[in-house]
């Protein structure tokens, strides 16, 4: 993997690692295992694997992964790699909405990432760049939510946007649902973590969605703690509106 360049390799990381849970998931010694074990097993497997691959091609990379240990000594590195090995993990083995996340990020900026979900046999990556945007939806703007965030943040884009609100749990799953035009946006108003949404973000910009906090401000990605207050990507026409219903 030395020879791909991080384009490449993001895309080419995200797809093993979603072939190697989809190979878990096939497997008759894995396959009837109760659901906490399963998802254990998976997120353990897809790390070790990432991390492997990264070591192997990039060796003086950084790496933040949900899985790992934080080292805090990526904050002095320029080349960062966030990851979320197994991205809506509860989904895992039970329905389609589960997925990879690898970016890489350069001075705190995402450069290079893709996001694999394999439920829907597609990796989608920042290179080549997701063909353009093709609204999928009516004049009604639909908007996907968290399933712990329905009940508010889909209470208040319903009455304030006349919103249809559709609910998933992966933060990737929702994000390329924007991306291949299934839904008009992805709000989240309540914290989530950096490698919850850095692939994400960049491969959503690369298909020309745009990216922000619910209260418009600039998303930011390596910072001392991962965690960050809220997330929107959605088309452009939609951004304005939707920021001020979070505020």
């Amino acid at each position: 993997m030395s020879e791909l360049d991080d384009q490449q390799l993001a895309a080419e990381i995200a797809q093993s690692t979603g072939d190697k849970l989809v190979g878990l998931l096939q497997n008759p010694r894995t396959s009837r295992r109760g659901f906490s074990g399963l998802e254990y097993e998976g997120d353990a497997m897809a790390h070790h694997h990432i991390v492997d691959c990264l070591r192997a091609a990039r060796p003086s990379d950084a790496v933040l992964s949900e899985e790992g240990i934080d080292d805090p000594s990526r904050l002095k590195a320029s080349r960062v790699w966030i990851v979320d090995p197994l991205d809506g993990s509860s989904d895992f083995g039970y329905s389609p909405h589960w997925a990879v996340h690898i970016a890489l990020v350069i001075d705190g900026v995402p450069t290079a990432a893709a996001v694999a979900v394999p439920g829907w046999g597609t990796t989608w990556a920042t290179e080549p760049k997701p063909a353009p945007i093709t609204s999928k939806v009516g004049d009604r703007p639909r908007i996907v939510v968290s399933r712990s965030r329905s009940h508010y943040d889909g209470r208040l884009l319903q009455e304030a946007l006349n919103a249809e609100v559709v609910a998933v749990g992966s933060a990737g799953v929702k994000a390329m649902a924007v991306v291949r035009g299934d839904v008009d946006a992805y709000v989240h108003s309540g914290g989530l973590y950096e490698w919850d949404s850095c692939a994400p973000v960049a491969v959503a910009r690369a298909a020309g969605l745009v990216c922000c906090r619910t209260d418009g401000a600039k998303l930011e990605f390596n910072k001392p703690d991962p965690w960050s207050p809220g997330l929107i990507i959605s088309r452009p026409e939609l951004v304005d509106d939707i920021v001020d219903v979070m505020t």
